[in-house]
């Protein structure tokens, strides 16, 4: 049985297409947990609309929305996913496939990306599909693991024994380090997410991807850059 967590904020052009893809999966015990930081648009009432549990908690950034979520679910696999994500049309089949298995602590997929520009499209894409099997190759060497947070399950009791995301940038870097090694974690390359691009939009590709680098060498460092104040915590 899962808990899907989605933080939102003013996410009214992308949460009913992720909803609706989302509810088809579903077994009767699953959930949708929708965490929204008082929208000033439809989020919260479309969420509603498909059935999902709203929490309405203040913007405290993502990482953090991410843990209020799951303190509320009901079920014991948490699975975290953004607001505006395409999940695989069998994303929820293969995470329950991955815990039928008791030993497994966590799985992660491969996020990739939708762009206008096929040039972009693949530099993002080329980026994400290398961090996704470096992570691997960590994994493999030392048992220390990163799934990414908008596309991974992780077993409720793990996630909470060093307390779950905190409100940093990079939050599942900062989970990874302060969580121990385990070989019973999955890199599941078909448990795809297609996402959007608009954090590169934003601020540019090479800026965000150098803000990311940052972000989880302070993480790995036992710090993380908080999102809220703009600096380095223990």
């Amino acid at each position: 049985m899962l808990s899907i967590i989605v933080p939102t904020l003013n996410e009214e052009e992308h949460i009913d297409a992720v909803l609706t893809n989302l509810k088809p999966q579903l077994g009767f015990e699953d959930e949708i947990i929708v965490v929204d930081a008082f929208s000033k648009d439809k989020t919260a009432d479309i969420a509603k609309k498909h059935g999902a549990k709203v929490i309405l908690h203040p913007k405290s950034g993502v990482g953090y929305a991410r843990t209020v979520g799951a303190k509320e679910a009901k079920n014991d696999i948490l699975v975290f996913i953004d607001a505006d994500c395409s999940p695989s049309r069998d994303f929820a089949e293969r995470i329950r496939k991955h815990f039928s298995d008791k030993r497994i602590v966590a799985v992660g997929g491969l996020d990739l990306y939708e762009s206008d520009s096929r040039i972009l499209g693949t530099l993002y894409n080329s980026y994400s599909v290398g961090v996704f099997h470096l992570v691997r190759f960590n994994h493999f060497l030392t048992g220390k693991y990163w799934v990414p947070a908008n596309n991974c399950a992780i077993r409720k009791d793990v996630f909470f024994s060093v307390g779950g995301y905190r409100s940093v940038i990079c939050e599942d870097t900062d989970l990874m380090a302060r969580l121990p090694p385990s070989r019973d974690i999955v890199y599941d390359g078909k448990l795809r997410m297609a996402l959007s691009d608009r954090r590169f939009k934003q601020d540019g590709f090479f800026k965000t991807v150098g803000l990311w680098g940052w972000s989880n060498i302070s993480a790995m460092m036992g710090k993380g850059v908080d999102v809220m104040k703009g600096y380095t915590k223990n």
